[in-house]
């Protein structure tokens, strides 16, 4: 018999195809069995936080407020089992109810608090989480042959990183009291005091940087009683600062002083010492010199009646561009604020400092939070910015250590700080008051033979 050779072909087609039929007809959500058993990534859904936080007059309320908690990564070390954020969610974070995302591949995940003898919850994404303690995370493979436990950890600020703390170190310091027109400094990691008294020009020296410390008794200094201890400046671990005669004068131990090139023809006030020059005030005029001995006149942006011609104060920056720059604040008689100049170069890129201008930021109308003009003002370099406070304001307008005034755009303006604050226990304290930052970010505050130290908490906290 005579077979068709189309029929054939295609019963022979047909029969090719079967399996693949078949294996598109499955459904294609089935688990397939396998000893898969790792969790792939963990992710943290908002968290509800509650932080203080203090007003203009230093009152202080809680409020409620949220935090995203996708944007702090959870770390997963296969290796060794664990998942945590490396970095740490803000104090003030509430951890009892969370919602939490776990990504896997296995059969299912069920969790308890580490340590525990409890029995084991399934977890389920729209179920939240105690996080306040470790977990420990029991996944199971599809196969149900193998298992894996990690250890869930989240990470939280034990402090409120805003928050700057104050410490009283020590009161009645017997070499600070008497002591006028003081001026402390950091001179190898030692806190150190010039200040004039009935015996000249006198030091005091403490132990150390840290919370406790002990203080030797003050001891004479060479310096004259002309010596204007507020231009005190350090540059490459020496010191200077200028006198009424018109000599600058150097150390490297703040005991014993000797004359910087020559005296000058008429007063100087010293504002800075950079790395290549010496800059000063003197007869309306901003100086220059390498070397302390030839002088030269500085280029302003505007004319010199606004420099000031008294109660100088200054200090260095580098900006975040790489720029650096000088900034000088002080006062006139016939200005009810401050006098804010700036000088500021980047050697090569644009501007050598030997070219750079002095920049005037003067008082406008449209500029209503100028620099104040306080008594035994102080500035200082904190947290990216420009800070001043102090005495009372000659106007009036404000009061003694009352507040922190804070500049982010170098000198324009000046707005008091609900972030920063001075202690509560000096504000209305009158008197020489001074102050320097130390390495560790703690701002240090000398006044009425006190010593007090503070810092906001987040300077302190380790980089990860």
């Amino acid at each position: 018999m005579r077979v068709n050779n189309n029929l054939m072909t295609r019963c022979l087609l047909i029969l090719l195809m079967l399996p693949f039929l078949a294996s598109c007809s499955e459904d294609s959500d089935d688990i397939v069995s396998n000893d898969y058993c790792y969790i792939r990534s963990v992710t943290l859904g908002a968290i509800k936080r509650k932080v203080e936080q203090r007003d203009d007059e230093g009152n202080v309320s809680t409020v409620s407020t949220s935090v995203t908690g996708s944007n702090f990564a959870m770390t997963i070390d296969q290796r060794n089992n664990t998942i945590e954020n490396r970095d740490s969610l803000p104090y003030g974070c509430q951890l009892s109810a969370v919602l939490v995302t776990i990504a896997f591949d296995g059969s299912a995940v069920k969790y308890r608090v580490k340590g525990s003898n409890n029995e084991w919850t399934a977890y389920n994404s729209t179920d939240s989480l105690d996080l306040t303690m470790p977990l420990e995370l029991h996944l199971t493979s599809n196969d149900y042959l193998s298992s894996r436990v990690y250890t869930f950890k989240v990470n939280v600020h034990k402090q409120e990183g805003d928050s700057l703390v104050w410490k009283k170190c020590e009161s009645e310091v017997t070499p600070l009291t008497g002591m006028t027109d003081m001026k402390v400094f950091l001179l190898n990691d030692k806190l150190m005091v010039l200040g004039k008294n009935a015996s000249g020009v006198v030091l005091a020296e403490r132990s150390g940087i840290e919370a406790q410390g002990t203080w030797e008794e003050a001891v004479t200094t060479n310096l004259p009683l002309t010596a204007d201890l507020q231009t005190l400046r350090q540059c490459a671990g020496t010191l200077y600062l200028s006198t009424s005669e018109g000599n600058v004068l150097s150390s490297t131990d703040a005991k014993t002083w000797q004359q910087e090139g020559a005296t000058y023809t008429a007063g100087l006030t010293l504002i800075e010492k950079t790395d290549d020059y010496y800059y000063a005030l003197s007869e309306s005029k901003i100086l220059s010199s390498f070397d302390a001995v030839t002088w030269g006149e500085e280029k302003l942006d505007t004319k010199a009646d606004s420099l000031p011609d008294a109660g100088v104060r200054a200090l260095s920056l580098q900006q975040a561009n790489g720029n650096f720059r000088i900034v000088m604040v002080g006062q006139r008689q016939d200005c009810q604020n401050a006098i804010v100049w700036n000088k500021a170069w980047n050697d090569g890129w644009d501007i050598y400092e030997s070219d750079a201008e002095w920049m005037y930021f003067p008082s406008s109308p449209d500029n209503r939070i100028p620099c104040p003009r306080l008594q035994y003002l102080n500035l200082i370099a904190y947290d990216g910015k420009c800070v001043v406070f102090g005495g009372a304001s000659l106007d009036n307008t404000h009061g003694a250590l009352d507040a922190m005034y804070v500049s982010q755009d170098y000198g324009i303006t000046w707005r008091p700080s609900t972030e920063l604050h001075l202690p509560a226990a000096l504000k209305g304290v009158d008197g020489c008051v001074t102050s320097t930052v130390d390495k560790n970010n703690y701002i240090w505050i000398i006044t009425n033979a006190q010593v007090w130290r503070g810092r906001l908490n987040r300077l302190g906290f380790a980089q990860q």
